[in-house]
């Protein structure tokens, strides 16, 4: 799918302050040739950019309208777009870094990791952040809806199936087992990111891929209803402030 660059800015609050905090624990910091994997609008590879003394940065994302975007308003000397899926990415010369922020969980691991790590030289690192589809306020809101049966197809993917995700950390591990990395270090962290007004819910759900998968004509009500399904979880557990609630994968690699 095209995403709207507009949208995805405002949907994007959350990403970048985890982003961010993640960022500044980095053991080493990013040098030489680098690659943004899922770089969106460009805007936070920007800010990556700017904070490299020695190097050059490459985004790239699946998404021409964002790869056009990020080219009309981030690209410099330091930092560039391509248009590339990492699922099929085999660049001319590799990388001392890969970065990706909030993107490895909408693509295929099982051919995106051992991409990665033939983009990477001998010795070069990866920092990634990724959800690992557990404890995150949109799982649980959708799961709220689901559990009053407000809409068949929810009840179905959450309730009466299994769900696809539920061992997804274990399925990453073992991906990742398979290659032969120097180093690896995976974790799971829960954080909270507080939200200033429901817009920033809404712009968030607005942006995910599995919006699409929603009934067209059903799709106003049901983003209506998980708005106020996450308003009334922050007023139980927040005392009506909003905390979009997180628990993703932390991962660094060496090769």
């Amino acid at each position: 799918m095209d995403w709207n660059p507009e949208n995805y800015t405002k949907g994007n609050y959350f990403q970048n302050e985890t982003s961010e905090d993640f960022r500044k624990s980095f053991e080493v910091k990013p040098f030489g040739k680098i690659l943004d994997v899922g770089c969106g609008d460009g805007q936070f590879s920007r800010f990556l950019a700017d904070h490299i003394k020695n190097g050059h940065m490459i985004g790239i994302d699946s998404s021409g309208e964002m790869i056009r975007h990020a080219n009309h308003h981030w690209a410099g000397k330091t930092l560039s777009f391509e248009q590339h899926n990492i699922e099929n990415y085999q660049p001319a010369t590799q990388f001392d870094f890969i970065l990706s922020f909030w993107c490895l969980h909408w693509t295929d691991i099982s051919l995106s990791f051992p991409n990665m790590y033939n983009a990477l030289t001998e010795g070069g690192r990866i920092y990634a952040l990724f959800s690992s589809f557990s404890s995150n306020s949109i799982y649980k809101t959708c799961y709220e809806l689901a559990r009053q049966h407000r809409y068949e197809f929810l009840t179905e993917r959450y309730i009466n199936s299994s769900n696809e995700y539920q061992n997804y950390f274990y399925h990453v591990l073992n991906t990742l087992m398979k290659l032969p990395f120097k180093r690896l270090k995976l974790n799971l962290k829960t954080t909270t990111v507080y939200f200033p007004d429901i817009s920033y819910f809404k712009n968030l759900l607005l942006t995910l891929p599995f919006i699409k998968t929603f009934p067209p004509d059903e799709v106003d009500d049901i983003i209506e209803d998980l708005l106020e399904v996450f308003q009334k979880y922050c007023n139980r557990h927040y005392g009506g402030k909003l905390y979009y609630e997180t628990r993703p994968i932390y991962l660094e690699a060496i090769k």
